[in-house]
């Protein structure tokens, strides 16, 4: 969701009593504490959305939209308000239903639900199954109002077995929706603290414009902007994440990895194949401290989603981060193609300014004393920052021997050799730091920098991985960026 859908969310006024009885009871208690919206659903008599379209028009009627033999959706498309919305006031806490993206909409259903907006609920519904004919989970909602409406909220189930839809493919693809659901109105209950940031971010150069973190147990990516005012959350999105959950070791085991990293590519829509949607931004995986780790495996992307849905499960992809293909659209013409951050956590831990002030503080000592050393060419102190094994990967220069004076024999005649000249030591710099923190088995921070050599312009991007050991930070892997 983007700010401007947050607007269009306002709380919904004083309920009315719904026209048809037992409306409310018949697509379940969505309220969420706080705004007036119900937070559990009991979503009744819906078919697959796997099943054949046929199977699919028997269990909830000719006049639903299907997403199976639909055209992919147009995520640029104007959404058509039905006569009904159009009578809504400007201001009304209803309008979110109608206008905004897609997720947006669907919880303005909820909303409209949960205040027994019951004929309003069927119109956003169809407005949106129309507008958005992939998007699975508004096919459901939309098929148990319209259930719940002709007073047979069984009919569904019934039909789709009748249909050839087994019962347990039912249940199973009405449990991945219902869970998809749940995740959605989580992230509208539990909206980020204002002002504040997830702990892992410590410094953020200018350089630096954007920052992403996902957070697993919510289903949740968020895009951060790394401004003149500081970092701030510009949007977030509902993600899929590998199919066997998180925490990624091995090749194949379907699970997404968790850590620090960055995007080291863009690939465009068809390169990799239908199921990668309108494109791809590849992460980094497995990086240094994985590989020190002994974690394999290859190719993790955030991307998108095939054009026959609009979403995924909370937990249905081989372990990459997938999310709608209009919103990454949206993403990918927002970050940079390299060097962007993708924090991938369990769950988000939010924290104010003042809150890492001296954590920050800590760590940069760390950080300036290991470039004040390597700036000094001195490799017996450079050496202590690293684990044993862990040689550094931009050693200090080698002393120079002292030019010896010489004497050469040249056609029989002596010559004196003068000492050579003693090149000028190119003295180095460094800027553009960036700090992620992460709680492995030990806590760990990523330090990315540019070394510039003043006098000849040489630049390096080296990535540090240090762990703290007891008080002492030590460097456990280290390489060149380019």
């Amino acid at each position: 969701m983007t700010m401007e859908d947050d607007a269009l969310l306002a709380p919904a006024r004083a309920p009315r009593r719904p026209r048809w009885p037992g409306a409310a009871a018949a697509v379940g208690s969505l309220a969420v504490a706080g705004i007036g919206l119900l937070a559990s659903t009991e979503l009744h008599g819906v078919p697959s959305p796997h099943a054949t379209p046929q199977a699919q028009r028997a269990a909830i009627g000719a006049s639903i939209v299907l997403a199976d033999d639909a055209p992919p959706p147009n995520p640029r498309a104007a959404a058509i308000v039905p006569a009904s919305a159009r009578t809504l006031p400007a201001g009304s806490p209803f309008i979110g239903a109608f206008k905004g993206s897609p997720e947006s909409r669907l919880i303005g259903i909820y909303r409209l639900i949960g205040e027994q907006q019951t004929d309003l609920a069927i119109d956003a519904a169809a407005s949106l199954t129309r507008d958005v004919p992939g998007f699975r989970l508004a096919q459901l909602v939309y098929a148990d109002l319209l259930s719940a409406r002709s007073g047979n909220a069984g009919f569904g189930a019934a039909n789709a077995a009748s249909a050839g839809a087994s019962a347990p493919e039912i249940a199973g693809e009405v449990a991945e929706l219902r869970d998809e659901a749940v995740q959605r109105l989580h992230a509208l209950q539990e909206r980020p603290p204002a002002n504040q940031v997830p702990a892992e971010f410590i410094v953020l150069p200018k350089a630096i414009h954007h920052a992403i973190a996902v957070d697993t147990s919510r289903s949740r990516l968020y895009l951060f902007e790394n401004g003149p005012q500081g970092v701030r959350l510009v949007s977030d999105h509902y993600v899929s994440v590998g199919k066997q959950g998180v925490d990624k070791s091995v090749e194949g085991d379907q699970r997404t990895p968790l850590g620090v990293y960055f995007v080291s590519d863009r690939v465009g829509q068809g390169s990799l194949g239908a199921e990668f949607g309108a494109g791809a931004m590849q992460l980094n995986y497995p990086n240094l401290f994985d590989k020190l780790h002994g974690r394999s495996g290859s190719g993790i992307y955030v991307h998108g989603v095939p054009f026959s849905t609009y979403s995924r499960p909370p937990k249905d992809s081989d372990g990459c981060v997938t999310l709608a293909n209009d919103e990454l659209v949206r993403l990918m013409n927002t970050v940079p193609t390299h060097d962007t951050p993708v924090i991938i956590t369990r769950q988000i831990h939010w924290v104010g300014d003042s809150s890492t002030r001296l954590h920050r503080a800590e760590i940069l000592d760390a950080v300036n004393h290991w470039q004040s050393v390597r700036a000094g060419d001195d490799a017996a102190a450079l050496k202590t920052f690293y684990e044993p094994g862990a040689a550094p990967e931009t050693p200090a220069a080698p002393p120079v021997p002292p030019p010896q004076p010489g004497v050469v024999m040249i056609h029989g005649k002596r010559h004196v050799v003068p000492p050579p000249a003693v090149p000028p030591k190119d003295p180095i710099s460094f800027d553009n730091l960036s700090v992620m923190t992460w709680s492995d088995a030990k806590e760990t921070m990523v330090v990315t920098f540019n070394e510039r050599g003043t006098r000849t312009h040489r630049e390096t991007m080296l990535r540090q991985y240090w762990e703290r050991d007891a008080s002492k930070w030590r460097i456990v892997a280290e390489g060149t960026v380019r």
